[in-house]
């Protein structure tokens, strides 16, 4: 994809433009506002615990790394984004608490009852698509 160029205007110099080119790089990604100028934002880092509940992700909101640490109580469903979709969007699902009970990742994979594992998911502008399973 090629870069986007991007025009600001300066503060207090309503006939001057700046030019801006803004190019994501590994960690990083396009964030818009349509009240504020585009910017780079780095969305990289870990959930806390998401504890044994259903999780429903949002791009720019949650961490791409997502921690389910405590044993789960009954089948669970983590539920990719609908919205603010892009290509190159990813979701790492860790299950590290274990109990005799699954994890569905947004209909992609089940981590098994009584079992760690990691599941990778990546959107590829048009769908989430399973990009990476393994066992911990």
């Amino acid at each position: 994809m090629a870069d986007k160029d991007f025009t600001t205007q300066q503060k207090n110099a309503s006939a001057r433009w700046l030019p801006v080119t803004l190019v994501p790089t590994a960690g990083q990604s396009m964030r818009f506002n349509a009240t504020k100028d585009a910017s780079l934002t780095t969305d990289w880092g870990i959930s806390s615990d998401r504890g044994d509940a259903d999780v429903t992700l949002a791009n720019f909101t949650d961490a791409p790394v997502q921690r389910f640490a405590t044993a789960l109580t009954g089948n669970k469903t983590v539920t990719l984004p609908t919205t603010n979709n892009y290509n190159g969007a990813f979701f790492r699902i860790v299950r590290t608490g274990l109990g005799a009970f699954t994890l569905d990742v947004g209909g992609l994979k089940t981590i098994p009852n009584s079992t760690a594992a990691f599941v990778d998911v990546a959107h590829d502008g048009t769908a989430w698509r399973l990009i990476g399973y393994g066992d911990l």
